[in-house]
């Protein structure tokens, strides 16, 4: 049985229709939350789903976020469990916020685009988005993801083309069932810092060379942050559930090499990225004065390639 809910602003209005289930309470019939089951890296969702819900309670959001909380609150785990530090939380809605510029901009100048939003998790980034009805968007993550997506979000929007795939996106045949022509944004926001570096590298080059043109969007950290975040300084909630990051960039420019037609458009650096002038006003004075450190200022970096025929995208 679906239910219903509504966000309007001057955009868009989103709906949320998720495959749900009841259970009886106290004579009553109510929705019966959904339990995880996931191991690893696929349950690292969980952690940037509660720091977006974090963020859109706080008085000055910098992602602003409506959806998370109701996901949050159809989910049955232990949400202490899985909670970062208020800083850290604050900067993966920065990185978030910046992701979600990107993607918008991108499809304002290329309507006719396929999404490709991979390791996508609970992220509600379709319905934050404004897009058209030229436009395809695919939702793509491990079918153990897919499964409880299901479960807690949208199936399907209507009058849009959305859907849901599941499937390892290391898989090197899934990408040449997707049939189009035009432009393709390819969105890995909290992807590939998990993958081994060959596997990063394969899966950049599988979608340069399968599809025709287009934007990748994904971050970075560099050598200094991998050894950070798997010695001394751990992400706790990742860390707890075995979750272990294995690839790093210390120059983007260097992925230039991965296939001709691939050019680096943007790199920013979480110290510097739109949105850390409204963290609280400590963490924006920490990450001022990371700034100016060499190797700490690279620590995270967010960057935007173009790939294909240079200069057919932007100009659409």
């Amino acid at each position: 049985m679906g239910s219903s809910r509504y966000w309007n602003d001057t955009h868009h209005v989103a709906r949320v229709n998720a495959e749900e289930e009841l259970e009886v309470k106290g004579g009553l019939r109510v929705i019966k939350k959904a339990e995880i089951d996931l191991n690893g890296v696929a349950k690292t969702l969980l952690v940037t789903l509660i720091a977006r819900a974090h963020d859109f309670r706080t008085p000055r959001p910098i992602l602003g976020d409506p959806y998370a909380q109701h996901i949050l609150d159809r989910l049955d785990f232990d949400v202490t469990k899985m909670t970062m530090a208020p800083n850290q939380m604050a900067s993966i809605a920065v990185r978030t916020s910046n992701f979600d510029r990107w993607t918008s901009d991108f499809l304002q100048h290329n309507p006719d685009t396929t999404v490709l939003h991979l390791a996508c998790g609970l992220d509600s980034r379709m319905d934050r988005v404004n897009w058209g009805d030229n436009t395809r968007w695919m939702d793509i993550d491990l079918p153990e993801v897919i499964e409880l997506r299901r479960k807690v979000q949208p199936t399907s929007l209507p009058g849009r083309d959305y859907s849901l795939l599941g499937i390892d996106v290391l898989d090197e045949y899934w990408m040449h069932e997707l049939s189009t022509d035009g432009p393709v944004l390819v969105v890995m926001e909290g992807l590939l810092c998990y993958l081994p570096e060959d596997d990063v590298k394969r899966l950049l080059q599988r979608l340069c060379q399968t599809f025709r043109r287009g934007e990748l969007l994904f971050e970075c950290i560099n050598s200094m942050t991998l050894q950070a975040l798997n010695g001394t300084k751990p992400i706790q909630p990742v860390s707890g559930i075995g979750a272990e990051f294995h690839s790093y960039v210390d120059d983007p420019k260097t992925l230039e090499l991965l296939h001709p037609g691939l050019k680096l458009m943007e790199s920013i650096r979480l110290a510097e990225a739109p949105g850390v002038e409204m963290l609280p006003l400590g963490f924006r004075a920490l990450m001022y004065l990371r700034s100016w450190i060499p190797g700490v200022r690279d620590a995270a970096r967010f960057l935007r390639f173009q790939f294909g025929e240079i200069g057919e995208v932007a100009n659409e």
